[in-house]
């Protein structure tokens, strides 16, 4: 569009919904483009409220997102629906992906039964409510990040299963469940394989599943396998690893999850 405020800026490819707020990565600093973006983004789609772009990296342990708000309200708490679960949060302060969406959909059907299922990093419920929403399990949802975990109790009563789930505010290394799991879900994606020998830790003595998410490269598949079937070993384990590919992360980057069924 030459003469106009978008010669030599790049459109943004999308943007993530999540209830009222529209996330976009916008990739310059031009802050009147930014703004102009913005605004066609909220007469684009009525179901628009605010607009935030995203102004650096997920921070830490907790998941802290970077983003602002360029148009629309400024109030981002807001009520997301997914497959029927409701989800309360405020996306300018709580980590909820878009991009394993389908993920957390469909994973109930790995679920048998009345397993005791243990999300070790649990947000604001993103595959702990669809579980207890679409099995008959009990879960175990423990989270470290305090605002996050807020939104969890809230979202655990919205959804009305406080009858399965139990709720538990603090490091997974350092909390455990009341009993032991027969599924464990780990839905950090860096450095995750470091958190194995806590999550064997909370299996049944018969074993069960540990489903392990994280960023790697490739060439690094094997080698992540090899090094959870040895620490598996090391606490009476053994172990069967299959891995599955969920989206690209970054360049050279990829999101996988293990799914790793212990005896």
């Amino acid at each position: 569009m030459a003469g106009s405020n978008f010669e030599g800026n790049a459109l943004p490819n999308g943007y993530h919904l999540i209830g009222h707020v529209a996330l976009l990565n916008v990739p310059v600093d031009d802050l009147e483009y930014i703004k102009i973006i913005g605004k066609l983004t909220l007469e684009y789609d009525s179901r628009v409220k605010s607009v935030a772009v995203r102004t650096g990296p997920t921070q830490g342990i907790r998941r802290i997102p970077s983003y602002r708000v360029i148009a629309g309200t400024t109030n981002t708490v807001t009520t997301h629906v997914e497959n029927g679960v409701k989800f309360h949060l405020d996306p300018l302060r709580i980590t909820f992906s878009g991009g394993n969406r389908e993920e957390r959909i469909s994973f109930p059907k790995w679920v048998k039964g009345n397993e005791h299922v243990v999300d070790m990093f649990s947000c604001v419920g993103q595959f702990a409510l669809h579980v207890a929403c679409k099995t008959n399990a009990r879960v175990t949802a423990i989270e470290i990040n305090p605002d996050a975990f807020r939104f969890l109790k809230e979202n655990i009563l919205i959804n009305a299963v406080q009858d399965r789930v139990e709720s538990i505010l603090g490091d997974c290394r350092n909390v455990t469940p009341n009993y032991p799991a027969n599924r464990i879900i780990m839905g950090y994606l860096h450095d995750t394989i470091k958190y194995i020998p806590t999550a064997v830790g909370m299996l049944s003595s018969q074993g069960g599943w540990i489903h392990m998410h994280t960023v790697t490269t490739k060439r690094e598949l094997a080698g992540l396998c090899n090094t959870i079937n040895t620490l598996c070993g090391e606490h009476g384990f053994d172990a069967t690893s299959k891995w599955r590919e969920i989206k690209n992360y970054s360049p050279g980057m990829t999101h996988y999850v293990f799914d790793i069924e212990l005896q």
